[in-house]
């Protein structure tokens, strides 16, 4: 019994503590692909984004350049998704409206590609959105206040979106994952003789 118990304990103290992981390669960004034709790249960029259910923009105005349209971030209960990266983001994005932007941008180099990958990221705010007073924070709860009413309250103009810098953690899973998808296309080298 008192084995279960200490058991238990381990388990749920490892549980929330998290389990450690290897620190994983931090990839160039831009990253030099040999031998890689850019329209390759590019449309294995184009795949790697739309698996990330990723909306592209059209019409795309630069050929070198993917653009996405703003992707709401995924929250603690969509464990199906996988463009917020890290328990830090998922709990930023379960707790605020995060949208991250994707950039892809592919240019032909030394015979073959390179290819810079940005990711924008912006949380969704109410400027004086908070009761100013005690007797403002009791009309919150009053019945005459309807959803309808607060809702026209806060008018979209009244919305912002504020920049956030940049999510180079997203950023390196398109990387692993374009180099990943090349790497798995790429045909089989030929054994010498």
């Amino acid at each position: 019994m008192i084995q279960r118990i200490g058991l238990a304990m381990v388990l749920a103290a490892a549980m929330a503590a998290g389990c450690a992981r290897p620190a994983a390669a931090v990839r160039d960004n831009p990253e030099i692909l040999a031998g890689i034709s850019p329209d390759l790249v590019k449309k294995t960029a184009l795949r790697v984004l739309m698996e990330l259910r990723f909306t592209l923009e059209y019409p795309q105005m630069n050929p070198d350049r993917v653009t996405t349209e703003p992707l709401t971030g995924g929250s603690w209960f969509e464990f199906w998704r996988d463009d917020t990266v890290g328990s830090q983001q998922r709990a930023e994005s379960s707790l605020a409206t995060i949208r991250r932007t994707a950039t892809v941008i592919v240019t032909p180099r030394d015979g073959g590609s390179q290819v810079l990958v940005k990711v924008t990221k912006q949380r969704l705010t109410a400027p004086n959105t908070a009761p100013q007073s005690i007797g403002e924070s009791v009309n919150l709860y009053d019945r005459r206040e309807t959803d309808l009413v607060r809702q026209n309250d806060l008018a979209p103009d009244r919305y912002q979106w504020l920049d956030k810098g940049r999510d180079q953690v997203l950023e390196q899973v398109i990387l692993e994952r374009i180099q990943g998808s090349l790497a798995a296309t790429a045909p089989p080298a030929k054994k010498g003789a």
